[in-house]
């Protein structure tokens, strides 16, 4: 037996009282190492303990490699070159013989962290340690070849940085051992290093040596299915892969998914790794939708698995609307086993992660791929006898509603049947499934959805007494996210029923689910009958002052809701008839914030925001308190660093770790992003915008505080901040245009060349407005960058072309950057290997981009003639027939605004691009299109009159057929009528002598009254009274069809202005 020296012996026995149970014992061996620590010769002592294994046990070795782990770091650079090597090969010799594992992993670490030493302090890079990887990998002993592969794992940093020339070998080195005959333990093993190291290079280009072990991987993991462990190694590796831009790794996504649908699948998974397995799928078809999407037998056997875990879980199918809130959740559970919700042993259910993953399918595939075998799916299971098959297939449907909300609002009529009879079902699953279906069409298929109204809101008025408490509250849901868009008119007949029924059921249940839902329906009620809603507006408000005083912390988010309510009810009946509630309102919302809650502070700058649109000037004298609070809140972190916790700031013996100051955390701190105060932040900013947007000239002192934490807040991490910035930020302007120009300012389109009509004031915030909102246009989120066009289009609508004058170059440039796809928003898609396709789906940023050229046209009037080489071929890629529809209908829009800003400087192009573009569009299968067609035909032909007389036969045999489309068939197609009957109109008053009217006016009188585009009512019934005022000889022999227009146009409830009303009327003794 080899005696220790002195200085390994006494550091032994402090070492064998950190191995005992007495807390006081290890608090004073632990004072007593730490100056001991602190001197370089700790470093060969430990190793010494480490090598003695005929005298110290191993827990006492396996601390002794922990500690010399942790001081190695501080003390290695002052050791000479022999004392360097020395060492080198003892740890190598000690990893070689130890017996233990527990020890011989912790020596992993001693060699990792000298490993690291050595490649990045510039030494010798220890090719020792690696050729002993090599021989440990090709032992007979399996225990030596896992070793291998601990070294591997633990030193995956250091590979990844410096040793990329060694790549390939260590390739061959996991290829070995990933083959089905290898020690399980040694493949276990393998993988995590492989795979750590897979996750360490997914987006460099070197991830490519690696991307073919990705195959072996799975099949490692694959037939240990049921290691949780291991699944979720290799599940946090696939996550890592999903955003890789290798060809090499996107080419293995079919069996990355395969792998994630037989995860999916097991029940023997722990119910959070099989969500985890989801997640990964969900990520791979956000990352790399239309290499998923064209994998036709892998999505359908993605929804198949989805579809079926959805039929044969027991769980509530009502989407995410009872899983995010857990006191409705805890309703949902009294409801039924009568066991208490513990919101502690929350966790996915097989329901909840079938769902998440169908809706970002749904929300990301493109919808070519993804609608056609979702929705066949949803209706092969509303025909099935079985109730847990119709809850499937109702619930999907709901769930692919917002991300397939365009094809959906086109075959509305084959599937409204299907949902309004599941809202009927004998089977409460079913009813309350067709309640949340009903609710996400309504929030997402809107404008289309309000035709079915007279269906809709009968079924859900009897649905408010189901005995079920699930269809109780999602039907309040479906009546909040309905009525939030109706007219007045048709909640009219139920109104009173309708009010009655909620106000009982929120004072008689006592479901807090069913009382958050009755009070949002309430409001959206409110918000649909507006004025009429003002007999109601005492009672609920009683209703709701007794809410919004409710002070138990379980109850906030009701009194929030309550709220949210007042500010509602203010909007729809307005200034004069909530003015007595105001005051109470605004107590409660700013007694609210003394409260340690953040819901109660969203719901507050909610209220704030919605009573500063209604009550505009008199919500004034609260901004010398508010203001500096919102931007208190605007300026506060989100994320802040903590120190981290004992167990993850170090691992065993944290206090050990390599520092020479006592007090220090040994930079072991943690960022924590409080994710309810992002939310927080987006709502202050929100009520900062609106109150600077309504109050006026009061705003005007706080502009500068306003601006500065707007400021900051523009280059936020989060992209909801960053777009609720380029919501708020347009609104800054406004106040100045308030205090100096008397709310407006008097611009004249294209001119720039007289004085600037904006103050000094108003042109250094618009300038200051206009530099983050330009800068945004370079975010590489597409929410920000859309919100950022919409902003810039603002400002330079409200202030004029000396406002866009300074930046205009840079505007320009980055617009079409933006329409012809090479944003940086835009590129990410390529380096992730999607290229751009004709048929993609309609993108928010290319329709914000476009309206902002379009805006530039209003401003710069003719001046934007010269861009139009640019911009022109730009925007008419999206015209061609290989486009989706609305991307046709944009691009046809979009020259209708041309024609209509630029006038008769559109005429160099009107034979090779206006003229063309506006014939196919005539032509084009989809209503919107040709409705944009028809009145960019009208437009052009107003604006160049004469001009263009000779292309009318060509344009009147276009819009001929649009005069054959049944109005009745859907609003789109009765607005394509209306816009056929404008463009007749603009080419007679253009040139009447070109227009054959024997033949016209008859077929384009039986067109009106116009059905629904009311903005063209001025259009056609100036044509009218024009050609009565001339007498014209078409006009004059069709008197009695002008007569029964004329009546039609001026009767009770008629849409048409009061004004061209009383011009009809005046004209109408002339008719008789």
């Amino acid at each position: 037996m080899t005696a220790l020296s002195a200085d390994a012996a006494s550091m032994a026995n402090l070492l064998v009282v950190l191995t005992q149970p007495d807390t006081e014992a290890i608090r004073q061996a632990e004072l007593a190492l730490k100056p001991i620590l602190k001197d370089p010769r700790c470093v060969p002592a430990l190793v010494e303990i480490l090598k003695a294994r005929d005298s110290q046990p191993p827990p006492v070795r396996h601390v002794g490699g922990i500690i010399l782990r942790k001081r190695l770091p501080g003390h290695y650079s002052k050791f000479d070159v022999s004392t360097k090597a020395a060492l080198k090969a003892e740890i190598l010799n000690v990893l070689a013989s130890e017996p233990e594992r527990t020890v011989r992993n912790g020596m992993v670490g001693v060699a990792s962290s000298l490993g690291k030493l050595e490649c990045g302090a510039g030494g010798t890079s220890w090719p020792e340690l690696f050729q002993f990887i090599a021989a440990a990998g090709a032992e007979q002993q399996p225990e030596a070849r896992e070793l291998a592969f601990w070294l591997l794992q633990e030193m995956t940093d250091t590979i990844g940085q410096h040793l990329k020339s060694q790549f390939q070998p260590i390739c061959g080195l996991f290829a070995n051992a990933l083959v089905p005959n290898e020690d399980p333990k040694v493949q276990k093993a393998a993988v995590k290093a492989v795979g750590q190291l897979l996750s360490y290079l997914a987006d460099e280009p070197e991830v490519e040596v690696f991307a073919g072990l990705i195959p072996p991987i799975l099949d490692v993991a694959a037939r240990n299915v049921s290691d949780d462990e291991l699944i979720s190694t290799v599940l946090d590796v696939l996550y890592d892969l999903a955003y890789s831009p290798s060809h090499a790794v996107t080419a293995h996504l079919v069996p990355m998914v395969q792998f994630s649908l037989q995860c999916i699948r097991s029940a023997e998974l722990e119910m959070g790794v099989r969500d985890s397995a989801a997640l990964v799928i969900a990520t791979l078809a956000e990352a790399k939708p239309k290499t998923f999407g064209k994998e036709e037998a892998l999505l359908a056997q993605v929804l198949e698995t989805l579809f079926a875990l959805i039929e044969n879980s027991p769980d509530s199918a009502a989407g995410a609307l009872f899983e995010s809130n857990p006191t409705w959740r805890q309703d949902l559970d009294d409801d039924g086993d009568g066991e208490e919700y513990d919101p502690e042993m929350d966790s996915p259910t097989e329901t909840s992660m079938a769902q998440g993953t169908l809706d970002m399918l749904a929300c990301e595939i493109p919808k070519k791929y993804i609608f056609e075998p979702a929705v066949s799916r949803c209706v092969q299971r509303l025909n099935s006898p079985q109730a847990n098959h119709r809850k499937a297939g109702i619930a999907g449907l709901g769930v692919i509603a917002e991300g397939c909300a365009e094809p959906l609002r086109e075959h509305l009529n084959e599937l409204m049947p299907f949902v309004l009879q599941c809202a009927q079902d004998g089977d409460a699953q079913v009813r309350e499934c067709a309640c949340f279906c009903l609710g996400q069409i309504a929030e997402h298929c809107q404008p289309e959805i309000l035709a079915y109204s007279e269906q809709i809101l009968p079924i859900v008025f009897n649905l408010l007494d189901d005995k079920t408490v699930a269809v109780q509250a999602t039907s309040c849901y479906v009546l909040e996210m309905f009525c939030e868009r109706l007219e007045p008119e048709a909640v009219r007949p139920l109104l009173d029923s309708l009010v009655k029924k909620l106000a009982a059921m929120l004072e008689s249940t006592n479901k807090r689910s069913v009382q958050e839902m009755t009070v949002a329906a309430l409001a959206a009620t409110a918000v649909a009958a507006e004025e009429e809603f003002t007999p109601y507006v005492g009672g609920v408000a009683s209703l709701m002052t007794k809410c919004m005083a409710l002070t138990e912390e379980r109850l906030y988010s009701l009194r929030g809701r309550a709220l949210e309510c007042m500010g509602h009810m203010a909007i729809a009946v307005g200034r004069e008839t909530f003015r007595p509630y105001f005051q109470v309102t605004m107590e409660c919302a700013c007694e609210g914030l003394t409260r340690d809650s953040t819901d109660l502070h969203e719901f507050a700058y909610a209220v704030f925001a919605n009573l500063a649109k209604v009550m505009k000037e008199e919500f004034a004298p609260a901004l010398p308190d508010l203001v500096p609070h919102l931007v208190q809140v605007i300026g506060t972190d989100e994320g802040q660093i903590e120190p981290a916790e004992e167990a993850e700031k170090a691992g065993e013996f944290g206090a050990f770790d390599d520092s020479d100051n006592e007090d220090e955390e040994g930079g072991n701190f943690v960022w924590h992003v409080r994710t309810a105060l992002l939310e927080v932040k987006k709502g202050a900013i929100t009520a900062v915008g609106e109150l600077a947007a309504h109050t006026g000239a009061a705003f005007c002192p706080h502009l500068e505080s306003v601006m500065q934490v707007l400021q900051k807040a523009a280059s936020n991490w989060h992209p909801l901040i960053k777009c609720e910035v380029a919501d708020a930020l347009p609104s800054m302007v406004v106040p100045s245009v308030a205090a100096h120009h008397n709310g407006e300012i008097q611009w004249v389109k294209g001119d720039v060349s007289s004085a600037n009509p904006m103050s000094q004031h108003t042109s250094a915030v618009v300038s200051a407005v206009l530099t983050e909102l330009i800068a945004m246009l370079k975010d590489d989120d597409k929410t920000t960058v859309a919100k950022a066009c919409e902003g810039i289009q603002s400002v330079i609508e409200l202030c004029g072309p000396h406002a866009l004058l300074p930046v205009a170059n840079e505007c320009l440039t980055s617009t079409h950057e933006l329409l012809t796809k090479t944003s940086p928003c835009q590129i990410n898609d390529e380096y992730l290997g999607e290229v751009p396709e004709d048929d993609d789906d309609h993108d928010l940023v290319t329709q914000a981009a476009c309206d902002l050229v379009g805006g530039f046209c209003r401003v710069m009037g003719a001046q934007f003639a010269q861009y139009l080489p640019q911009f022109l071929p730009a925007v008419c890629e999206y015209a061609k027939s290989s486009r989706p529809p609305r991307d046709r209908s944009m691009a046809i829009g979009w020259l209708s605004e041309v024609a209509q800003e630029l006038e008769d400087s559109i005429f160099d192009y009107w034979k090779p691009v206006f003229l063309p573009a506006t014939l196919a569009g005539l032509g084009d299968p989809s209503d919107d299109v040709k409705r944009n067609a028809a009145f960019s035909a009208g437009v052009c032909c107003e604006k160049l009159r004469e001009r263009v007389i000779g292309d009318y036969p060509q344009i009147l045999q276009g819009l001929e057929p649009l005069f054959g489309i049944d109005p009745s068939s859907g609003e789109s197609a009765a607005a394509c009528v209306d816009n056929a009957a404008a463009a007749v109109a603009r080419m007679i008053m253009a040139s009447p002598g070109n227009v054959p009217m024997a033949q016209v006016f008859p077929a384009f009188l039986k067109l009106l009254p116009l059905k629904t585009d009311m903005t063209e009512n001025e259009t056609v019934y100036t044509c009218l009274l024009g050609l009565l005022q001339v007498q014209h000889p078409d006009a004059l022999s069709q008197k009695s069809e002008l007569q029964r227009i004329f009546t039609e146009a001026t009767a009770p409830g008629s849409k048409v202005d009061e004004e061209i009303q009383a011009k009809l009327r005046q004209a109408m003794p002339a008719l008789q």
